[in-house]
């Protein structure tokens, strides 16, 4: 990774509105990140939180899940419908949310956030499946990666309510890209203030990573197949949400260097249209309050 928490001046205050972690959240935190953990102990460590609990059963019992039988215990709903991998991914998500109340911003729409993210983190997980350029990222780390990519406007979002709520305002009126106007605004983008929270917070440096070189599109790393597949699925998921048509050129070319074929993608956009409703639902469970 091309630098540190401390090249990037944010006129934010430095972070120091930043909210510091519950000893729950950073116990969760330190779970969510453990490769090896045993479905017990993280099933003990969530449970710190029971409106983490509360929000993991209920999307355990969503439509997204459809399975007829009632969930109503933390551990059969990792083991039997969630899995391992999705919930560690699904509780960082709400841990964050819990942590970044965006009421004050009036015009932050929380379900919509998490939807795209949602559709974001899918997209990818399921692009990355039939990908061998992608094979050296686990699953879970490609949802967490499309999980985690905007979560610097949640948190900005969070600490400059007003200046972002002008910014939305202003962006649904002449359709211009919110995250092209925070950076004109702020000097930084979104993707560096996500980077300079998941370093105050220790994830682990793939994910810190993603979001400090997002928009260097001539990095070469190695997560460049990552990046690449991100911001495909970051495209696709914004014109689910939408409506509008995708650049088809921008997935030609991300197809062309991912060595991936087209109809994956067209694929892809297909069931995640025909999952939005459920989807939607799974993100009003994960950004309520």
């Amino acid at each position: 990774m091309n630098g540190n928490a401390q090249t990037i001046p944010f006129q934010v205050g430095s972070l120091k509105n930043l909210p510091a972690l519950p000893e729950a959240s950073v116990r969760i935190l330190a779970a969510v990140n453990t490769p090896d953990i045993s479905i017990d102990k993280l099933t003990s460590v969530l449970a710190l939180s029971p409106g983490l609990v509360a929000r993991l059963l209920g999307l355990a019992n969503s439509a997204y899940f459809a399975r007829g039988a009632v969930v109503s215990d933390l551990r059969t709903a990792i083991f039997q419908v969630l899995g391992l991998d999705l919930v560690k991914s699904l509780a960082l998500g709400i841990v964050f949310n819990v942590q970044f109340d965006t009421r004050k911003c009036q015009q932050f729409d929380t379900e919509r956030f998490w939807s795209e993210s949602l559709l974001t983190a899918i997209a990818a997980q399921r692009l990355a499946a039939d990908c061998r350029q992608l094979q050296a990222f686990s699953a879970s780390t490609v949802y967490t990666s499309g999980l985690l990519l905007n979560i610097g406007l949640l948190a900005l979002g969070f600490l400059l309510p007003d200046q972002i709520n002008g910014i939305l305002v202003k962006c649904n009126a002449s359709g211009m890209a919110v995250g092209g106007e925070i950076a004109r605004q702020l000097g930084h983008s979104h993707y560096q203030l996500g980077y300079v929270l998941l370093n105050k917070w220790q994830l682990p440096t793939v994910y810190q990573s993603v979001l400090y070189n997002y928009r260097q599109l001539d990095f070469s790393g190695p997560e460049r197949p990552l990046l690449v597949l991100l911001r495909l699925s970051r495209q696709l998921s914004a014109g689910i949400a939408s409506g509008k048509p995708i650049d088809q050129a921008a997935i030609d070319a991300a197809c062309y260097e991912l060595e991936l074929a087209v109809e994956m993608v067209e694929n892809t956009v297909e069931w995640l249209g025909e999952n939005k409703p459920a989807l939607d639902s799974l993100a009003g469970i994960m950004g309520g309050r």
